[in-house]
């Protein structure tokens, strides 16, 4: 009778390759996916950070102007030899003090005292008559591109003009849409945002009886591709085609193109994401097509993915090969027993193989956990370590960490993981969430608050600066994965913590609404709801919560 076994092993050994070549395709594309997705959120916080930092260094001048009656061009020269703002603020093509002009008497003023300072010929342009002016004064770096500049009457062209006119009436920073800055030549021509932060005459000392009128303006000039390329490592460039639109994805609407005036590379566009943002007022819409660019898989990306699923092909198709030839043999031959033994330790071998790539892999958990997710975040880091040497950077982040993690550990917090100037923590949740777990979290995070001065004195003692905190705290669930053993989480939950985290007071907490509502009736906190806009997708309300004094 005719034996069908060496068939069925053929058969078998090729159906269970197909099946873990399909397995390492879909765990691959699944874990990519989820790497990419990230890298997009990450890439929007780190656009939000940096123009936030533009924002303080901006502060920073305009309190300059507010300390002093007037500033010369020689103090404005001083000013910016000492803030090397070039140096810690990459990306910012300058920053320049408009001031408002409002008549002809006060247009020859200005000449006069600008012409003591030794800029002569000083002259508004465009030239004609209007009912105010806003001409630039100072800009540093005065390099040959940013001296086309000075004169410049910025009131004058309808874009900057609106953002003016917002920047008077919030009396907050402003940010303009898309535009073509005056310092551009015939070549390299980059679509560029002025950032506006107004004073008013009674901010300036000794003139806090006045009238309050807009007086001037601080103003940060961004040149966007050199903004973009400054902010993001090259290898996102090598693996994405970043595309960012001003209000809308339309081709007259692009502020920065990753391939503009070439070609794209040779990635394949496996994923695409679309990410509206709000900075100060306006909307940005980054568009990102290709694969994720922090190579977390690096035998599962690109060619050499195709090259390893094609060696498992010809491997399993060849030890398949080799398993009926093997069973033929069994039937024909005595030396069977010596025969399978050898096959098993080959068939071993390769499953060691296998399971060596599935743990190499970032694994995903099906299920959800409920956690409670907060963030404490130190402010102004930047600003703080960039006099920092890198062993006192390492002292001083050091101190940090220690002692947060002590008050997380003691409070029954798990640490996930520190991220230089700010740790992710957990604890423990039911679903629906419980008021126990609710202020074991809110209590831990008030007993960091308090540790604030004693961090302080022990940063004091080592001869580091003092700091800031911000913590924020969000029920709700998480996608939990792991790599090597690092436990890592991600997912809507962590995305909303690291959002409202700025909306904090300097070393105060945050909540959101599924915290507060557990916690509202219990005397021992004060809560205080946030009055800001709040973006939908910061859930159905913000607290800050304290303890009660």
């Amino acid at each position: 009778m005719k034996s069908y076994k060496p068939l069925i092993t053929l058969v078998t050994g090729i159906v269970a390759t197909a099946l873990i070549w399909l397995g390492l395709s879909y765990v691959e594309n699944k874990n990519a996916k989820a790497e990419f997705n990230f890298e997009a959120d990450r890439l929007h916080e780190t656009i939000t950070k940096r123009l936030s930092s533009y924002e303080e260094v901006l502060t920073g001048v305009k309190a300059f102007f507010m300390a002093s009656k007037e500033v010369s061009l020689q103090e404005w020269q001083i000013y910016f030899d000492e803030l090397q703002f070039e140096k810690y603020y990459p990306g910012l093509q300058g920053i320049a003090y408009v001031q408002r002009v409002k008549s002809d008497r006060a247009q020859d003023e200005l000449k006069d005292r600008l012409q003591e300072y030794g800029m002569e010929g000083f002259t508004i342009k465009p030239e004609g008559i209007r009912d105010e002016y806003f001409p630039v004064i100072f800009l540093d770096p005065l390099d040959e591109r940013n001296a086309k500049a000075i004169g410049y009457d910025i009131y004058s062209e309808k874009i900057r003009r609106s953002a003016i006119e917002k920047a008077r009436k919030t009396e907050s920073t402003s940010i303009t849409r898309k535009i073509i800055l005056v310092q551009e030549g015939e070549t390299d021509v980059q679509s560029g945002l002025l950032m506006m932060i107004p004073f008013f005459t009674n901010e300036r000392i000794g003139q806090q009886d006045t009238a309050k009128e807009l007086d001037g303006i601080i103003d940060g000039v961004i040149r966007m591709d050199d903004f973009i390329r400054a902010l993001i490592e090259p290898v996102y460039l090598q693996n994405m085609h970043i595309r960012i639109y001003d209000q809308n994805a339309s081709e007259e609407n692009i502020l920065f193109d990753s391939i503009k005036g070439g070609k794209a590379e040779s990635f394949p566009n496996r994923f695409q994401r679309s990410i509206t943002i709000n900075h100060y007022g306006q909307d940005w819409v980054i568009t990102l097509e290709g694969q994720p660019a922090v190579n977390l898989l690096p035998l599962f990306f690109g060619q050499k993915s195709k090259t390893l699923n094609l060696v498992i092909l010809i491997v399993g198709c060849a030890l398949s090969g080799l398993g009926f030839y093997v069973t033929r043999a069994f039937e024909t031959t005595a030396r069977l027993k010596k025969e399978k033994l050898a096959d098993s330790i080959s068939i071993k071998a390769d499953e060691d193989i296998i399971r060596r790539q599935e743990e190499s892999l970032l694994k995903f958990r099906e299920n959800s956990d409920y956690l409670i997710v907060c963030i404490i975040d130190i402010e102004n880091s930047t600003k703080i370590t960039a006099p920092l040497s890198g062993a006192q950077a390492a002292v001083f982040y050091s101190t940090f960490h220690n002692v947060i993690s002590k008050i997380i550990i003691a409070h029954g917090g798990t640490i996930i993981k520190s991220m230089g100037d700010a740790i992710l923590y957990d604890f423990n949740a039911s679903y629906p969430p419980s008021k126990k777990d609710c202020m074991q979290a809110v209590n831990c995070c008030l007993d960091i608050i308090k540790s604030h001065q004693e961090l302080n004195s022990k940063l004091a003692k080592k001869s580091l600066p003092k700091i800031n905190c911000r913590i924020s705290a969000v029920y709700g669930s998480v996608m939990s994965a792991s790599k090597n053993g690092i436990n890592d989480i991600f997912g809507s939950t962590v995305n909303r913590c690291s959002k409202i985290n700025h909306f904090a007071k300097s070393n105060g907490l945050v909540i959101s609404n599924e915290i507060h509502k557990l916690i509202l009736k219990e005397k021992i906190y004060h809560i205080e709801k946030i009055r800001h806009d709040q973006p939908a997708e910061h859930g159905n309300g913000i607290y800050h919560a304290s303890g009660v004094k």
